[in-house]
């Protein structure tokens, strides 16, 4: 082997070096954050990562993967170049959710990167004024009415329940005409939880109906009547 062959058989195996040595490398400035007590009817509440390219290559976020539905990242789809910034933004939506939670969000990123941030916290139950706010008891489940208004143009309505018993609750069935559609969300109602009962009129046009009544039985054993006016 010739001289110039050597040194240029070493300068080709140094190539893979160089090449391994430049890489983006992310750099939180916090990865956790604890939002304390979060009222569950307050709506989506949301936090803000930042983080830093301490690397040599420019850095792209291919995807960020959450824990659960209740928690939707939105992040940087920029290449972040060395030196500069990006953000990974968690928004958390507590309803239907009840007690401390502690959230995982995984980050997938150009060089083999994975890493991770958290959000805890706490979910409370919202102050209630349940003579006012839900004023139709069927046994513990209370409803914001017990009357549905539904129109030619807006054939659909929504009862808001909350459980004000110790126990859950459940709507076991629904005594309905063919051509109102009723569905609970969600299922199960958990001690100080809300919930909703879906209306929606779905009648053939030659055989509109003016009133119709709807009964529900609960888990308790318990009978309401909705009265569902057509307008």
């Amino acid at each position: 082997m010739t001289m110039r062959t050597k040194m240029l058989f070493l300068l080709l195996l140094s190539l893979p070096c160089a090449t391994v040595g430049q890489r983006p490398r992310i750099a939180f400035d916090a990865k956790s954050y604890h939002f304390g007590k979060v009222e569950a009817d307050k709506g989506i509440v949301s936090h803000t990562f930042t983080f830093t390219n301490k690397g040599n290559r420019p850095l792209s976020v291919i995807d960020v993967e959450s824990s659960c539905g209740c928690t939707i990242p939105r992040w940087s789809d920029r290449p972040i170049l060395p030196g500069e910034s990006g953000t990974l933004t968690v928004n958390f939506n507590p309803i239907h959710l009840s007690g401390k939670f502690n959230k995982k969000i995984i980050l997938y990123a150009s060089g083999n990167i994975t890493t991770h941030v958290r959000i805890s916290g706490e979910v409370v139950a919202g102050k209630i004024d349940i003579e006012k706010d839900y004023p139709v008891a069927v046994g513990s489940l209370r409803m914001s009415t017990d009357t549905v208004h539904l129109q030619a143009d807006k054939r659909s309505q929504i009862i808001q329940l909350f459980n004000a018993g110790e126990k859950k609750i459940s709507i076991t069935s629904i005594t309905k005409p063919n051509d109102l559609v009723v569905d609970q969300t969600p299922v199960l109602l958990l001690p100080g939880f809300r919930g909703n009962l879906v209306f929606i009129y779905t009648p053939a046009a030659e055989k509109e109906r003016r009133s119709s009544l709807v009964l529900i039985n609960t888990s308790e054993g318990v009978t309401g009547t909705i009265n569902v006016k057509i307008m």
